[in-house]
């Protein structure tokens, strides 16, 4: 059996990995984020923290609940679970567990982590905001991409605070890669910034890019990332996204004619039955749940 190609290069595990939980400790590029955030938690403010999916923000949220879970005095939420309006009395609760929903048990000075928060609405900040009022939500954290600050209601915006994420550069692409791998000349910086310039401000395409070049040199018997290795990867790159653009507008279409069927069979008055539609319906929903995130199969709430 073949070494898994990170294991030739003498590491116990992947050093590229985009899950927040396997450098839980570095915040490489956001210690001035994860400070301006910290100072707001404990200065009982509503903070709204802005980034893409991708630029770090998991890091930094996995950094928060290090810094501040220990005692159960940390809710995280991930928003776009959400069916109906937020329910922060549940939330609460479910602090004490069963227990705590039977007999309206709350506790106070938590600090709830919101993530994917964009899509909050003002009935959803009219919850927040009395037990905020009471000292039973010490603290908001807000974070998504384009959180809607028209929606947060006065009595809440009396005390909110907008923290920046900052973007990723040369430099720093370098040093997250280099704390990652350490000096090894696998790649070298002349690469890391490549790589970079290739792939924009995004912190986890970076690491994703680096993970692919890494392996399919390890898997060549090549020892050091080439720039003409590079130059290849990102070719092959392009003419997949094409091909994908390809098969996306034939299955649209498909889709298309789909449903002008379904429509011309609902005029006739009757729907015919078509095999093919039920053809792996089963297998696909099995394969769907094996693929997805323990955090998304589980509970929607944690408590740190």
């Amino acid at each position: 059996m073949n070494k898994i190609w990170y294991k030739e290069l003498g590491f116990h595990s992947n050093p590229f990995s985009i899950k927040p939980a396997a450098f839980h400790d570095q915040a490489i590029g956001y210690e001035k984020v994860v400070d301006e955030i910290s100072y707001g938690i404990l200065n009982k403010k509503i903070i709204i923290v802005d980034g893409d999916y991708g630029n770090g923000k998991s890091t930094i949220l996995r950094r928060l609940l290090n810094d501040f879970g220990g005692k159960k005095q940390v809710i995280y939420y991930s928003c776009n679970r959400i069916d109906g309006r937020l329910d922060v009395k549940e939330l609460l609760n479910g602090r004490y567990g069963v227990v705590g929903k039977w007999f309206d048990m709350k506790p106070k000075d938590m600090i709830l982590l919101l993530d994917e928060a964009q899509d909050l609405d003002s009935k959803d900040y009219e919850r927040i905001y009395p037990y905020y009022q009471e000292g039973y939500i010490k603290s908001v954290v807000l974070m998504g991409k384009g959180i809607k600050k028209e929606n947060i209601i006065s009595g809440l915006k009396s005390n909110l605070e907008e923290v920046g994420m900052g973007k990723l550069n040369e430099d720093l692409a370098v040093l997250i890669i280099r704390k990652r791998i350490g000096d090894i000349p696998l790649l070298s910086d002349a690469i890391i910034r490549k790589v970079y310039q290739k792939t924009g401000d995004n912190v986890r395409t970076l690491l994703k890019t680096c993970e692919d070049l890494s392996k399919l040199s390890v898997d060549a018997g090549r020892r050091k990332v080439t720039e003409e290795f590079v130059k290849q990867y990102f070719q092959e790159k392009v003419e997949e996204e094409k091909k994908e653009e390809v098969k996306e507008k034939v299955e649209a279409k498909e889709e298309k004619k789909e449903v002008k069927e379904k429509k011309e069979d609902k005029k006739k008055g009757g729907r015919v039955y078509k095999p093919d539609e039920y053809k792996g319906l089963m297998r696909s929903s099995a394969e769907e749940l094996l693929n997805k995130p323990t955090d998304e199969i589980f509970g929607d709430e944690q408590y740190y």
